[in-house]
C-alpha cells in the first residue's frame, strides 16, 4: 500500500507536557522542588495521578497504587491533585498555540496536536514552530513541554516521547519507515499490553515483524485493527488533527477505603457518581465542556 501524498505533506506537531500536574505542584510549592512527588491520595486504596521526575527515577509510575509507589520510595511525598488550576494552566497553553494554528486537537489538558502546514506566522519550518511553541509556554507557565514533529500524528506522538523532558525530535517523510521498523511494537502508541502479547505469541516484536505480516494474516488475528496495524507498520497514518473531536464517553470514578458489599451502599455511591457525570454531560450539552 504506497503512503498517501497528500498526508506526506502535512507538517504535524505533538505536543506533550512534561510530568504536567506533578511540575506545577513544583512550580506553586519552591519546597516540593527536587524532592520525589505524587500527584493523588496517598490512602491504602490511593493511586498515582502523576509523578515527578525525581519520584520516576525510582519506579514510580502514573496509575501505580500509593502503596507500591511509597514501598519503591519511601520518601514519597503526596500532594491532592488540583484539577482547577491544571485546568487553568491548559488554557494558557492552548493560547500559545492558537498564537500559531486553529488545527489544535486537544487530547488531554497535557498534550495536543498541532498541524502546522499552513500557519499563521507563515514559517515554513515545523521544527521552528515548535521550538517557539516550547519557548513561549515556558515563559508563560514556568514549565516544560517536549514536541514531536512528523508528517502524521502517528509519527509525532512516537516522537515526542524520544527527547523527554525539555526536548524535541523529529521524524521525516524519509525516516519515517525505518524508524518503525526498529521500534518494538510494546513501544507503538495505541498497542496496549493485551495486544503487545498477542503479537509477541504471533512472533511480532518490532515494527519490522508487523511489517513483515500481510493485511489477509493482521485482520485474521486482531479483527478490525489490522487494517490499522498494517498501515502504521509502514508509517502510514491518514488520520486529520480534528480541532472539533466529537467526545465518544463521558465517565466518573471514585476510590473507597473499603470495598462496598451491600447493594444499597453501592447503589448509593452509584447514584452520586451518575449525578457526577450527567453534570458532565449537561455541561458538554451547554456549551460548557469541551471534547478531550
Amino acid at each position: 500500500m504506497a503512503p498517501d501524498r497528500s498526508a506526506d505533506q502535512r507538517k504535524i506537531i505533538h505536543v506533550d507536557m512534561d510530568a504536567f500536574y506533578a511540575l506545577v505542584e513544583q512550580r506553586d510549592n519552591p519546597d516540593l522542588r527536587g524532592r520525589p512527588l505524587a500527584v493523588g491520595s496517598a490512602a491504602a486504596r490511593g493511586v498515582v495521578a502523576a509523578a515527578s521526575y525525581e519520584a520516576r527515577a525510582f519506579g514510580v509510575r502514573s496509575a501505580m497504587p500509593s502503596v507500591k509507589a511509597k514501598r519503591k520510595c519511601p520518601e514519597l511525598v503526596f500532594v491532592s491533585p488540583r484539577f482547577d488550576v491544571y485546568r487553568s494552566v491548559s488554557a494558557q497553553i492552548r493560547e500559545v498555540f492558537a498564537e500559531h494554528t486553529d488545527l489544535i486537537e486537544p487530547l488531554s489538558l497535557d498534550e495536543a496536536y498541532l498541524d502546522v502546514t499552513q500557519n499563521r506566522l507563515n514559517i515554513s519550518s515545523a521544527t521552528r514552530i515548535a521550538e517557539m511553541i516550547r519557548a513561549k509556554i515556558l515563559l508563560v507557565t514556568g514549565l516544560t513541554a517536549s514536541a514531536g514533529i512528523s508528517y502524521n500524528k502517528f509519527l509525532a506522538k512516537m516522537a515526542s516521547d524520544q527527547h523527554k523532558p525539555n526536548g524535541q525530535f523529529v521524524i521525516t517523510p524519509r525516516h519515517g519507515p525505518a524508524f518503525v521498523e526498529t521500534l518494538p511494537v510494546k513501544k507503538f502508541h495505541g498497542v496496549g499490553p493485551a495486544t503487545v502479547a498477542k503479537m509477541e505469541a504471533l512472533g511480532i516484536k518490532t515494527g519490522a515483524d508487523l511489517k513483515d505480516r500481510s493485511l489477509v494474516f493482521l485482520q485474521q488475528h486482531f479483527g478490525k485493527s489490522g487494517l490499522w496495524y498494517y498501515k502504521i507498520a509502514r508509517a502510514i497514518d491518514e488520520r486529520a488533527v480534528e480541532p472539533d473531536r466529537p467526545r465518544k464517553s463521558i465517565g466518573a470514578e471514585d476510590t473507597f477505603p473499603a470495598d462496598i458489599l451491600e447493594l444499597a451502599g453501592a447503589i448509593a455511591e452509584l447514584k452520586q457518581l451518575t449525578a457526577k457525570v450527567w453534570g458532565y454531560c449537561e455541561g458538554t450539552l451547554s456549551g460548557a465542556g469541551r471534547s478531550r
